[in-house]
């Protein structure tokens, strides 16, 4: 080889080792930008429970006493939204359809309030409310009866278990896309390979929505309800999330598992009502977390164990919104070329 010729091939070699270099910098970067992401989510969300927001909370009594209550709560700010009962028992039968969080009995006769609340979302919305209405009995020189009308199942004392199960599934989801996409290359080749690649995912779903469920509801014990319809919500988180990642990364490549990760794992986890209810994260998070399968998983493993399927057809709407954007990015993707794939790729 003549000195031209080597100087060519010798340029060539550096010229690939620096956009090799640039691609490694460019991925380590976006590392750390998601490092400092999931320190500001988690901590902005989880740092502590916020002050009820709109809670809602029934209340035994006339119309004309709930709408003075909620007068006066309404001048410490939007933290309840009280709902007339008729009876205990009807207050108790909202509380186990979730319709309110907690029931408020102000005495009729004598100086003995009552509050009726559930454990079975962990215990931060009860103190919440025992706070607040033991404050509002001793304002009329009452005392505050607490009586927990639905507690957790044994094992879920923090009412924790749905929520780190749905966790268990959606890492279970995109990890699953993703160690794919790294073994057979993040697109598929053609629209008919890509609709394998999903069957794929599809039988993956169905063992992990299976398995997830057969270790916590029956060899742990930790949770009650229907079980087939635990696994059924499992296999729809693990299904969703595995190819709407596929579809990401058809397009995206590893930049694909990125905003995955982002949206499942940084945003996903903290908005998903685990250690508090919904009414009780930041602002920020209690928006975005109806829109996310996390949310929705917890919501909907959490309606089964205790509060008699609630909230189960919205989660299934949402997970099958995400798992059709998901098959029609992997379909449509299927042999395409893009200079973000290839970067991701090489």
């Amino acid at each position: 080889m003549n000195r031209a010729a080597l100087a060519a091939a010798n340029a060539d070699l550096d010229q690939r080792e620096r956009g090799r270099k640039l691609r490694i910098g460019f991925f380590v970067f976006m590392a750390l930008l998601m490092q400092l992401a999931f320190v500001v989510s988690y901590t902005g969300a989880l740092h502590a429970p916020q002050p009820p927001h709109r809670m809602p909370v029934g209340v035994v009594a006339p119309p004309q006493v709930v709408q003075q209550l909620q007068k006066m709560a309404d001048e410490s700010g939007p933290l309840f939204t009280f709902k007339p009962q008729a009876s205990p028992e009807t207050a108790a039968n909202a509380i186990h359809h979730r319709s309110v969080l907690g029931a408020y009995l102000p005495a009729a006769v004598g100086t003995t309030d009552q509050l009726l609340v559930t454990t079975a979302i962990g215990p931060a919305a009860p103190q919440a409310l025992t706070l607040a209405f033991t404050r509002a009995a001793q304002s009329q020189q009452h005392t505050l009866q607490v009586k927990d009308v639905l507690p957790p199942h044994r094992g879920d004392d923090e009412g924790l278990v749905p929520f780190y199960l749905v966790i268990a599934w959606t890492v279970g989801g995109y990890l699953a896309s993703t160690l794919v996409g790294l073994m057979g290359g993040m697109q598929s080749a053609t629209p008919r390979l890509a609709l394998e690649r999903i069957g794929m995912l599809a039988a993956y779903s169905v063992l992990g929505g299976i398995g997830g469920t057969l270790i916590v509801h029956t060899i742990m014990g930790f949770l009650g309800g229907a079980w087939w319809t635990q696994a059924l919500i499992g296999m729809l988180v693990v299904f969703c999330v595995s190819v709407f990642a596929n579809g990401l990364q058809t397009f995206l490549g590893l930049v694909g598992t990125g905003i995955v990760i982002g949206l499942f794992v940084i945003l996903g986890n903290p908005s998903g009502a685990g250690p508090w209810p919904r009414n009780m994260l930041p602002a920020f998070w209690r928006v975005i977390g109806p829109w996310l399968p996390n949310f929705q998983g917890t919501n909907a493993v959490r309606g089964v164990a205790y509060f008699h399927s609630q909230g189960l057809g919205t989660a299934i709407w949402v997970f099958v919104a995400y798992a059709a954007i998901g098959l029609v990015l992997s379909v449509a993707g299927a042999g395409r070329d893009n200079p973000i794939l290839r970067m991701s790729e090489h």
